[in-house]
C-alpha cells in the first residue's frame, strides 16, 4: 500500500491516520499541516459524507461521530436520477451503477464541505473481505472525481484491528484529546448499533402472511434510486417485503470469503418455506462479485424450496420492465400462496 507521506516522523500514512490530502502535496506540507491540525484542533470543519458505498455499512456512525468531535458532517441528500446525471460526464462508463452514484455524491458535496470523508475499506467482518473497490476508493477518489480535493480517509480492517481501535486516531487527528476521543467513538458506535437493531427488528416483524425477502448488498438494498422501485412495486401488490440487514459485524468464517455474501448464505441456509413466499436478489449491472455467486444462491433456494429471482438494474433500466418482472414473478406463486393457506 503505497505512502504518500513518506518518513513522517512517526505518522505512518494517510491510510493509517485521518489527514487531510490534495494532489499538490508534498510530504513536507503534509507533515507541517498534520503538525496544524493539532494546534488548531477546535477548528470546526464540514466534513462531505457520499450517501453511497460505506454509509449504508454504518448507518449514522459518521455523523454521529464528527458531531460529538465537533465538527460539521453534511451527508449528501438521498440518491436521484439528479445524482446519476452529475456523474454521468465524469466517472468510468463502466463502472457499476452504485461506484456512478457515489461519484455523482462526491461531486455534489465537492464545493460544499472542507474535506470529503472516503475511507479504505478492507474489512468490515474479521477473517473477510469486502468488494475490491472499497479499497481502492480513496486512490481512484483522488485520481478522479476529486483530484483536486481534500480528502479525510482511514484504514478500516477489522481483519486487523477492531473498529472502535481503528477511529481513535481519526478523532485525535480532528483535534479530541485522548479521553474525548475514546468517548466519542464510544458513543458513535453506541449510537450506530441502536440505529441497527432498530431497523433490523422493524425488517424482521411477523407478517399474517409470508414475506419476500430482498436481497442484496447493504449499499443496493438501502439506495432510494436502486431499491425503492422494487419495494413499492411489492408493497402495491400487497406482499410484505423483508430486505436483509447486516447489523451482525461478527459471522462464522465459511467458505465464502466475502463478508456480505457470507451474511447472505447464512440467511439463505437457514430459510424457511413458511416464512418467506420468495426471495429477489438485487443486484447492478457489472457487479462481478454478484456475478459469481447468484447461481449458488439460486441452488440454495430451491434446496429450501423458497422461490428465487435475480433482478439486475443498471442506469437505464426501465420501470416497466422492472414492473412487468415483479409482477409476473409475484403472480407465478400464486397457487402457492394460496396452497400454503390451506
Amino acid at each position: 500500500m503505497p505512502n504518500h507521506m513518506g518518513e513522517t516522523g512517526g505518522l505512518t500514512g494517510p491510510n493509517a491516520f485521518g489527514i487531510l490530502i490534495n494532489s499538490s502535496d508534498t510530504p513536507e506540507s503534509l507533515i507541517q499541516r498534520a503538525r496544524q491540525c493539532v494546534r488548531k484542533g477546535s477548528e470546526q470543519l464540514k466534513i462531505g459524507i457520499p450517501r453511497a458505498f460505506y454509509f449504508h455499512s454504518y448507518p449514522g456512525l459518521w455523523g454521529a461521530l464528527f458531531r460529538l468531535l465537533g465538527h460539521q458532517p453534511v451527508v449528501s441528500p438521498r440518491s436521484s436520477r439528479t445524482i446519476l446525471d452529475l456523474a454521468s460526464a465524469r466517472t468510468e462508463t463502466e463502472n457499476c451503477l452504485p461506484q456512478k452514484l457515489f461519484d455523482g455524491h462526491l461531486l455534489f458535496l465537492l464545493d460544499r464541505v472542507d474535506a470529503l470523508f472516503v475511507p479504505r475499506v478492507l474489512s468490515i467482518v474479521k477473517g473477510h473481505l469486502c468488494c475490491p473497490r472499497f479499497g481502492a476508493l480513496p486512490d481512484a477518489t483522488r485520481a478522479g472525481i476529486a483530484r483536486d480535493a481534500n480528502l479525510l480517509t482511514i484504514e478500516i480492517n477489522a481483519t486487523k484491528e477492531p473498529l472502535a481501535k481503528t477511529l481513535i486516531p481519526l478523532a485525535r487527528q480532528l483535534g479530541a484529546g485522548r479521553r474525548a476521543a475514546k468517548q466519542a467513538v464510544a458513543q458513535a458506535l453506541a449510537a450506530m448499533a441502536i440505529r441497527q437493531l432498530k431497523e433490523a427488528l422493524r425488517q424482521q416483524a411477523p407478517h399474517s402472511s409470508r414475506k419476500f425477502l430482498l436481497l442484496g448488498h447493504p449499499y443496493t438494498l438501502n439506495d432510494r434510486f436502486i431499491a425503492d422501485p422494487v419495494v413499492c412495486k411489492l408493497e402495491q401488490l400487497g406482499v410484505p417485503v423483508e430486505r436483509m440487514t447486516f447489523e451482525d459485524h461478527e459471522i462464522e468464517p465459511g467458505l465464502i470469503m466475502w463478508c456480505i455474501f457470507n451474511k447472505m448464505y447464512r440467511k439463505l441456509e437457514h430459510l424457511d418455506m413458511h416464512t418467506y413466499a420468495g426471495v429477489i436478489q438485487l443486484s447492478t449491472f457489472n457487479c462481478g462479485a454478484d456475478s459469481m455467486m447468484t447461481e449458488r444462491f439460486r441452488r440454495m433456494c430451491r434446496h429450501r424450496g423458497v422461490p428465487y429471482m435475480l433482478l439486475m438494474v443498471d442506469e437505464h433500466c426501465g420501470k416497466a420492465g422492472l414492473d412487468t418482472r415483479i409482477e409476473a414473478f409475484v403472480d407465478s406463486l400464486s397457487w402457492q400462496r394460496s396452497e400454503m393457506a390451506r
